[in-house]
């Protein structure tokens, strides 16, 4: 005799759902066999269950009838004036909120928080790179700048004297990094050659100071490959290395119920597997009408409600160059 399956808060079995028998001897149903009506109380309880960084903060929260999840930070506040010799004080910074819709599956629920924490820290981490250029600091990578502003009236030739592209030297290189710093850590050049294609292989060394935080660059020499040696591309260069870095520290640390679902280390073999046993299933006629239908239901909830004026024009548009369904 099969088991019941344990389920969680706002999860239901499709009526005549099949029972897939896994590898290890355990039995499941599958979360596209399931259907889903979550509430604040189960967003909280898959919550409860995550463990990142005790800096990170997930909150889950309800406006109206909306759920969302919203991340808060323990740090301190990246452009606090340091006019004086004190240091700001920790506090409590919020990031955007996140649309939790009540129908989506709690697998994918879990990955939304993961996302948010990465955004998050991606945030966090754009405003640690600093440069300094003409005789001030700016954290041209962080996500306030201006945007509708840059679009109106930024000029390709601007009368802004720009660093061109270095004479490829071990001093030109320094001389740029001198101008970076990043998360209160000072950048070295390791070395620095060019491949046959052109492309430039610089390494470059980050030494953290006693005020760095971030524990992906304790001791670490970043690589990167660039078309030039200017300012733009080591910066460039540079902040994406560093981003992906970041990526990785949420990567490896994330986890649900102590399982880390996006470690590197989980072999993709062992995840595809998993995957095929629960999809390989012949579903009876009965149950394969009632699945169709659900997962049509829910497709139709997910179209937007669309309003007339000028993004429906945009909208309209695209639907007639790709002969879609009118919504």
């Amino acid at each position: 005799m099969v088991e019941d399956i344990s389920l969680r808060l706002g999860e239901q079995v499709m009526p005549n759902a099949p029972k897939v028998l896994l590898s290890n001897g355990n039995y499941c149903v599958p979360q596209h066999y399931l259907t889903y009506h979550h509430t604040l109380q189960s967003v909280e309880a898959l919550i409860v269950d995550i463990e990142y960084d005790p800096r990170y903060i997930v909150f889950a929260a309800q406006e109206g009838e909306g759920i969302y999840i919203q991340v808060g930070v323990i740090g301190h506040d990246n452009y606090h004036k340091k006019s004086s010799k004190k240091i700001s004080q920790e506090k409590l910074l919020f990031g955007r909120k996140w649309r939790v819709e009540p129908e989506l599956p709690t697998s994918e629920i879990i990955q939304s928080v993961f996302l948010a924490i990465k955004k998050s820290r991606e945030h966090e981490v754009r405003e640690l790179f600093k440069l300094s250029l003409q005789h001030s600091t700016t954290t041209p990578f962080n996500t306030h700048i201006d945007l509708p502003l840059m679009a109106e009236f930024y000029e390709q030739q601007s009368t802004l004297v720009r660093s061109a592209e270095q004479s490829p030297s071990k001093d030109a290189i320094n001389n740029i990094l001198d101008k970076i710093s990043y998360d209160h850590s000072d950048l070295t050049l390791v070395d620095f050659q060019q491949r046959n294609n052109g492309l430039w292989l610089v390494d470059v060394k980050v030494e953290q100071t006693a005020k760095s935080t971030l524990p992906e660059m304790r001791d670490k020499t970043v690589y990167l490959m660039i078309e030039e040696i200017s300012l733009n591309a080591l910066s460039r260069a540079l902040m994406q290395e560093f981003v992906k870095l970041s990526d990785l520290h949420v990567d490896q640390h994330f986890s649900y119920q102590g399982f880390h679902r996006f470690d590197p280390n989980i072999d993709i073999q062992d995840i595809a597997d998993l995957s095929q046993q629960t999809r390989k299933q012949e579903l009876a006629l009965q149950f394969a009408n009632e699945f169709s239908k659900t997962n049509q239901k829910v497709d139709l909830m997910r179209i937007p409600t669309v309003q007339s004026g000028l993004l429906f024009q945009k909208h309209e548009q695209v639907i007639k160059q790709f002969q879609l369904p009118t919504l």
